[in-house]
């Protein structure tokens, strides 16, 4: 049966475009938006053209510019707003040469029941609960007050992300809420999701296992995919991922919008945890066959350092897997600057893997790549 479920994954990943899953027009997004659940559509101009936006409650000038798919800079540079600015009054205009268009902010009026506690509204509806509870804040009540029942509530919802919230059924396998806004390595996670714990793998570190709905849900499909094909009898080890909120974390400079995860490379199920990880005691026919499950899913690439990506290309040509395939997986021999394969280097990467997800297809505010520094991430 794995041999079968191997041989339709060779089948699959034959038929993909090569090299085409990170940059070039893909920079917004890497699924289809008319699979999000909702009615409302986020235009993707040919050419970016200007626009006015009227900044609403709890918006950040950081929040516009990715909403846009634009830079900070560029659009306080458009609009003249120095860099020590924090932010700006609600109700003012800006100036955006947007790349994308989403639909306005919509008003909502809501009021508490029994039971809701800020944390809870705003993820219902998609918001920050800092800026809610900013945007009701009073000084008679103060800031840690907790939301009473019958409380007022205006709410400013982004239409695509709203709809696709209200559209969560019960029984979906993973909670919806956890979205990214803006880039990898700028970025924050909204409502993060926690990785759940699973057969074959475990987390090194619950505490910055989160990540955005889609991101977890292409993971755990990954996962399921890399069990069923592979003959490997070791567990994974999950590593970073991003903090339930996001943002920076520890000395990486990416992992803040829950779309990144380290996974540490397999080791031979003969070499003992403790033994310094060399590639004599890679399994690499394990990583081949998470590579393969990976590039099932909506990974846009994944990180090794190119060294080693020579050590799992000649593996691999060992096993006798053909050179459609290898070319379509690992960037080696092309050169490690060649923007080919799914497989791309990073420098560092020498113990594990570093995977990074798409933007789902409702996420409104999500930067695919990362901001515009142009490597790669860490």
């Amino acid at each position: 049966m794995r041999a079968v479920v191997r041989a339709l994954g060779f089948a699959a990943l034959l038929l993909r475009p090569a090299g085409v899953r990170a940059g070039g027009d893909d920079w917004h997004r890497s699924i289809d938006p008319a699979r999000c659940d909702s009615a409302e559509a986020i235009e993707y101009p040919p050419t970016q053209r200007w626009i006015r936006h009227r900044l609403v409650p709890g918006e950040s000038l950081a929040q516009v510019a990715a909403r846009y798919g634009v830079r900070e800079a560029d659009l306080r540079a458009h609009n003249g707003i120095d860099s020590r600015v924090p932010t700006l009054v609600v109700g003012a205009t800006l100036r955006v040469k947007a790349r994308r268009v989403p639909p306005p902010r919509r008003e909502v009026l809501y009021t508490a029941r029994e039971g809701d506690s800020w944390a809870s509204v705003a993820r219902a509806h998609g918001v920050s609960s800092k800026q809610l509870r900013a945007h009701h804040y009073t000084r008679e009540r103060g800031w840690h007050a907790p939301l009473r029942e019958g409380t007022a509530l205006r709410i400013w919802v982004d239409p695509v992300v709203h709809d696709w919230l209200r559209a969560g059924r019960p029984d979906d396998t993973i909670a919806r809420g956890g979205v990214g806004i803006g880039a990898p390595d700028t970025g924050e996670l909204r409502h993060g999701v926690a990785i759940p714990e699973g057969e074959g793998y475990t987390l090194r570190f619950p505490d910055a296992s989160f990540g955005t709905s889609h991101a977890v849900g292409e993971l755990v499909r990954a996962l399921a995919d890399f069990r069923a094909r592979t003959d490997y009898e070791g567990t994974l080890e999950l590593g970073t991922m991003s903090r339930e909120h996001g943002g920076a974390l520890g000395d990486h400079r990416s992992h803040r919008t829950g779309r990144d995860l380290d996974i540490a490379l397999p080791r031979r199920v003969d070499v003992p945890g403790w033994m310094p990880l060399t590639p004599r005691r890679v399994d690499w026919r394990a990583l081949w066959d998470l590579a393969l499950a990976l590039a099932e899913v909506d990974a846009t690439v994944v990180y090794l350092d190119y060294t080693l990506q020579r050590d799992f290309y000649r593996a691999m040509r060992a096993e006798g897997v053909g050179d459609e395939a290898l070319r379509r997986i690992l960037q080696y021999p092309r050169g490690h600057k060649a923007n080919l394969g799914l497989v791309r280097h990073a420098p560092g990467h020498d113990t594990h893997v570093h995977v990074r997800f798409g933007c789902g297809p409702c996420e409104t505010e999500c930067i695919e790549l990362g901001a515009w520094a142009g490597g790669p991430a860490r």
